[in-house]
């Protein structure tokens, strides 16, 4: 359990740093903000401050959640200041964005997902568990058939 401060001084030792979005009151309901928690330590207690920096539409696009702990070795103005150049860097979020534009997993699941439909469409279903093979194409077949294409692909073919 922690209590909450309304002030937290530079040189005090803190307990660690989370920077990220969070539900905060308004009015009477809620709204997204881009939230700073410092949490220091005070006598034998773990004191949490808030600083509210903004909307969080504003910085979800230029910063990602951080969290870093401390447990008493840096002080809250370390902390902070290495939050200050992290949420104003966006070498990690183009990164991020890189590796995502770069990912095809999700054209090579759908690929798959047909594939396997396109051997399985000459099937008729009669009732919960009874289907039959129509136009004399057997499952092995299809099955083999699949696999082959499955090795094409892994080699780089395309069809």
């Amino acid at each position: 359990m922690h209590i909450v401060t309304d002030h937290i001084s530079s040189d005090e030792p803190s307990f660690g740093l989370a920077e990220g979005p969070l539900q905060m009151p308004h009015g009477a309901g809620f709204r997204r903000r881009w939230v700073q928690r410092v949490f220091v330590i005070r006598d034998d207690a773990i004191a949490k401050y808030l600083w509210d920096i903004g909307p969080a539409e504003d910085w979800e696009e230029r910063a990602s959640p951080l969290v870093m702990p401390s447990y008493g070795e840096n002080t809250v103005a370390q902390l902070q200041e290495h939050a200050e150049r992290h949420r104003n860097e966006s070498k990690y979020l183009q990164l991020a964005r890189q590796q995502q534009a770069d990912s095809t997993l999700i054209e090579d699941s759908l690929a798959g997902l047909e594939q396997e439909y396109l051997a399985k469409r000459n099937r008729t279903i009669i009732g919960p568990h009874v289907f039959s093979q129509r136009g004399g194409y057997p499952s092995q077949f299809a099955h083999r058939e699949l696999r082959s294409r499955i090795k094409e692909r892994a080699n780089g073919h395309r069809n």
